[in-house]
């Protein structure tokens, strides 16, 4: 049987939790009686991706929303900018917008600037920005 290549071992310590909530999902989507006789396989994929996306998409919001909250206790390396070392100052949170593998990811996060090299950059990527 054909399974997916993602590594599943960081879910180990919520495995048995989704699992109740896929019964769960299919007791709500189908019924106690489950998937209807006469129902394709290709139409029980597009509910699974369907409910994978929305699952997807936010957890990886709710996690990076969470992170972006915490920008104060950031660890000191990501107080500090990635080209010259000084330490940046936080501005007012902005919208991210990413596509990921998972599906696409939005949150506010807070930039920050560099006052000496005149750059703008999110401290979760540590990326330089123009």
């Amino acid at each position: 049987m054909a399974r997916s290549k993602i590594s599943k071992a960081p879910a180990e310590p919520v495995r048995a939790y989704v699992e109740g909530v896929a019964k769960s999902l299919i007791d709500r989507i189908y019924g106690p009686e489950g998937l209807p006789w006469g129902t394709k396989l290709t139409e029980l994929e597009d509910v699974v991706l369907a409910v994978r996306a929305v699952l997807s998409e936010k957890m990886l919001d709710e996690a990076l929303q969470r992170q972006a909250e915490t920008a104060a206790q950031r660890p000191a390396p990501f107080r500090c900018c990635p080209k010259c070392g000084q330490e940046v100052h936080e501005d007012d949170p902005e919208p991210r917008i990413m596509e990921t593998r998972a599906g696409e990811a939005e949150w506010q996060e807070p930039e920050t600037r560099c006052t000496r090299c005149r750059r703008a950059f999110f401290p979760s990527e540590q990326e330089l920005r123009d």
